[in-house]
This record gives structure tokens, C-alpha cells and sequence, in this order.
């Protein structure tokens, strides 16, 4: 994976110089992005280029413009949640914040607007990118109108917040070494699926692993609370009537507990996995070897030892 590595100094380097030399704010407020390691995500668009016989040099600044991209949503994310020390927001303040997330909005945009793209594929890339922010911040409404009551909803959200980023890096990556749209299509489903396997661990990690507070305590309704209200249980009633009451965040424990005897870490991983192996199975259709073996590896290596995952969920 050598070839990868190499093209991460170009990738900080679009990005540096995309940035306004009068602005080092936002240079300083970048300044991890060009420190190693890389962010994980900057090899979905390299490999998926790689995948369909593509030459990943020609993917550097679309994934420049994803990586932008990301940090703005994640700064978007940190000051809905406000749940973890040390987000921007608190370095700068809120309204700091949101003006340094819409600046490096627009950056992403200024990335793309630079690359050496024909009038055509450029079109065609922007008008994705736009799509997908537009989608995903529908899905940012939807969680924080707190539109997630069902299991179905939840899917939706997840699909339009979180899912849609992972789909269009790859999708876009893809873009960038073919014109097949079953190509490009086939790595934007991977990229689906490794999206809602993300967030599956994601929500797990939020209740039993948290890096701040943790979803139960804001009052959450995410995909281990969902399956406890859904699957047939001697506390499924309790756990109802909790919900119902608002009572999520002051019965955080009880919570856990009966999430924990309906062995529901084991079900979310179980999710995960399935969601992992639709993905794998979409990209057998991408002709180059190196570039699919990757991206299984990619979504593969996120679970890590799977046994010992497994018996820790227990």
C-alpha cells in the first residue's frame, strides 16, 4: 500500500494551498489535516479509483475536496451534539464555529473548482457533491428534529446523514478512473454499506464506549435502544414506558442493564457484519485486484478481531 502513502503529501499540499494565505485561522483550525496520519477516510476515494483501473493520482483532489468536506460536517455534528471537550466550538466559540464550518464548506468547493478536471467530469463530480451535502444535511434536520421513532426511520437517517458521505467518496473516487456507471455505482454501494457499519459502531461505542457524553444521557434514540423497543423481551414495556415518559437521560443505567441482557452488542455487531459482507459482495465487479482487495480491507479491518469483539459484547 506504498502507492497510497505517497499521494497523502499531495492531497495536504491541494489543501494547503486552497486555503487564503490572509486567513491562518483556518490554516491553524486545519493544522491536524496536515499532520500524520492521515484521516482514515482519505483512502476511500485513492482505492476506489484504484478499484475500477484507475490511476489514483487523478483522485488527489477530490479527495482533498471529501476531506474538507468532512471536517466541515464534523464540526456541524460537534456543535449540534456539544456532548465532548476540546470540539472547536470550545476553543473558539459557537459562533467562531459555525463561520469556520462554513468556510471550509466553501473550501471543498474551491478544492474542486481547481482540479484538473474536464469541463464534463467536472460538471458531473460537483453536481454529485452537491447532491450528497444537500442529503446529508437532510439527515442532519431529520436527527435534530428528532424524527428517528422506528427502526425504519433510523435506517433513513442514517442513510441520508452518515451513509450518503461514505457513498460518495467512493462513488466519486470511482468517478475519477471510469465512466462505467456500474463501476461507479457498484463502489458507491460499497461505500453505502461501510457507512451504516461506521454508524452501527458508532452508536454502540456511544453507550458503552463513550469519548464524551454519551448518546442515553442527551436523550437519544439510536439503533441499541430502537432494537430494545422492537425485539420481544420481558423489559420491552419498562423500556417503552421510559421512552415515552422522556426519561432516557436520568434512566441511562436501567437502560443499559436491560440492553445488556437482551444481549444487544451481539445483535449490533451481527448488523454490522451483514453490512460488511453486502458491501464486499458489490464491488466483485471492479476489475482491479490490488484496488478491491483495499477497500475489503478497509471495511474488514474496522471490526478487528471479531471473536474478541464478539465476547466482549457479551
Amino acid at each position: 500500500m506504498d502507492w497510497l502513502k505517497s499521494l497523502y503529501p499531495e492531497i495536504r499540499e491541494v489543501l494547503q494551498d486552497s486555503i487564503p494565505e490572509y486567513w491562518e485561522g483556518l490554516r491553524q483550525v486545519l493544522g491536524k489535516l496536515f499532520e500524520e496520519p492521515m484521516l482514515p477516510e482519505a483512502a476511500l476515494p485513492l482505492v476506489a479509483c484504484k478499484a475500477v483501473n484507475g490511476n489514483p493520482k487523478n483522485a488527489v483532489h477530490v479527495t482533498a475536496a471529501l476531506i474538507a468536506l468532512g471536517v466541515c460536517l464534523r464540526i456541524f455534528d460537534d456543535l449540534a451534539d456539544q456532548d465532548k471537550a476540546e470540539d472547536l466550538w470550545q476553543l473558539v466559540g459557537t459562533p467562531r464555529a459555525w463561520n469556520y464550518a462554513s468556510a471550509i464548506h466553501i473550501l471543498s468547493f474551491e478544492i474542486l473548482n481547481k482540479a484538473p478536471l474536464s469541463s464534463d467530469l467536472f460538471r458531473r463530480v460537483n453536481q454529485y457533491c452537491i447532491d450528497a451535502f444537500f442529503r446529508i444535511a437532510a439527515g442532519q434536520d431529520r436527527d435534530l428534529a428528532g424524527a428517528t421513532k422506528t427502526i425504519e426511520d433510523y435506517w433513513l437517517t442514517v442513510e441520508m446523514k452518515s451513509a450518503c458521505f461514505v457513498t460518495t467518496a467512493c462513488a466519486m473516487g470511482a468517478m475519477m478512473g471510469t465512466d462505467d456507471p456500474k463501476l461507479i455505482q457498484s463502489c458507491g454501494v460499497f461505500g453505502h454499506h461501510l457507512g451504516f457499519a461506521l454508524q452501527i459502531f458508532n452508536d454502540m461505542e456511544s453507550i458503552w464506549q463513550p469519548k464524551g457524553v454519551t448518546d442515553l444521557q442527551q436523550g437519544k434514540v439510536t439503533l441499541p435502544l430502537l432494537y430494545g423497543l422492537q425485539v420481544n423481551h420481558p423489559r420491552r414495556d419498562e423500556l417503552h414506558s421510559i421512552v415515552m415518559a422522556n426519561e432516557i437521560a436520568s434512566r441511562e443505567n436501567r437502560i443499559k442493564d436491560i440492553l445488556d441482557q437482551i444481549d444487544t452488542r451481539s445483535f449490533l455487531i451481527w448488523a454490522a457484519l451483514k453490512e460488511r459482507e453486502q458491501a464486499i459482495a458489490a464491488i466483485q465487479i471492479c476489475p482491479n485486484i490490488e484496488g478491491r482487495q483495499a477497500l475489503e480491507a478497509y471495511i474488514t479491518g474496522m471490526f478487528g478481531d471479531i471473536d474478541t469483539l464478539l465476547s466482549t459484547a457479551k
